[in-house]
């Protein structure tokens, strides 16, 4: 999601304790890319969106050394024509992906609204694939998502330690009858630490995903000469099934010259589907003006017997536009 490195940059300096407006802000990206994918077998093409947004963001300065911030954020699909030209009512081409209000002081930020987890936040910089099939999201990880109904407080950095705690409320409407739909809130905690080049942290979810289902995640980064290394682990407990599962994935980018790098990374999950596992590698040039060119492979297998995620792969070629 854009908006939540863009967010946390406006948000340094006030933090510091020095709140300076900022002016109204337009951003986004337009992520595309062409790929060949496998599938059980069968081979075909396809144009895709990988995470193309916009979105508009606005900090002002208030009274007593606070200022306030919004952010409004759609992921977009640049590839899907209108219905008048032959576009379809099923796929909407413009989508909220980060909307919130916050107010940001010497005593931390809080912002009520719809965004990422302090878990899911907790795992950037870890994936190197994300929007693509390479995602951790696919075959790693069940904790990356976005909570709307929330409110969210992040601590000020002391010492190295920045700390997250998320609350979402559940709307549920109950039939008279039978409370079997009522859901509980779900909170998201998430404590890290940076020194240096080093950054490690841990993040926990209660009843986030789902009903009485839990989830725990520890993180780390941290650069071996010119690679950088990350690794992310996570335990999930699924208490209505007394059923607990783990998965981890380790990823590494390094530069090969001044403009080009290359990104690897691989993982083992049972938390998605039962003998999950991934492998990405993919290299990135830097054209200049935040436009890239990329190229990625991905192989993904499982052992699920129910077909839901069987093996796959797909390689392919991209152009990133951000603005």
């Amino acid at each position: 999601m854009l908006a939540t490195k863009r967010s946390y940059l406006l948000a340094i300096g006030v933090l510091a304790g020095s709140p300076a407006a900022s002016a109204l802000e337009f951003y986004g990206e337009i992520n595309m890319s062409r790929q060949e994918i496998t599938e059980d077998g069968e081979t075909y093409s396809d144009i895709r969106s990988n995470g193309s947004a916009i979105g508009v963001m606005e900090e002002r300065a208030l009274n007593r050394g606070v200022s306030a911030e919004f952010l409004l954020e759609y992921e977009i699909m640049p590839n899907q024509p209108v219905a008048s030209s032959g576009g379809s009512y099923e796929q909407d081409p413009l989508t909220l992906s980060a909307g919130y209000v916050g107010l940001i002081g010497s005593a931390g930020k809080l912002k009520i609204g719809y965004f990422a987890t302090p878990l899911n936040i907790l795992g950037e910089d870890i994936d190197h694939f994300t929007d693509l099939r390479g995602d951790k999201a696919r075959y790693i990880t069940t904790g990356d998502v976005d909570i709307s109904n929330a409110f969210m407080y992040t601590s000020p950095e002391w010492r190295g330690l920045t700390a997250r705690i998320s609350h979402v409320s559940y709307e549920t409407s109950p039939d008279e009858e039978s409370m079997e739909d009522e859901r509980s809130n779900g909170v998201s905690v998430s404590v890290s630490y940076e020194y240096g080049d080093m950054f490690t942290g841990i993040a926990y979810d209660s009843e986030v995903e789902g009903e009485e289902i839990d989830l725990f995640r520890a993180v780390a980064r941290y650069p071996l000469g010119p690679v950088n290394i990350g690794v992310l682990w996570e335990r999930r407990k699924d208490n209505n099934a007394d059923n607990t599962t783990s998965g981890w994935l380790a990823s590494a980018t390094a530069p090969v010259t001044e403009n080009v790098s290359l990104q690897f990374q691989h993982g083992r999950s049972d938390n998605v589907a039962e003998g999950g596992r991934t492998t990405s590698l993919g290299a990135a040039y830097d054209l200049g003006n935040d436009v890239s060119l990329y190229v990625f492979a991905t192989d993904n297998t499982s052992d699920d017997i129910s077909g839901e995620l069987g093996d796959e792969s797909e390689y392919g070629l991209g152009i990133s536009y951000v603005f």
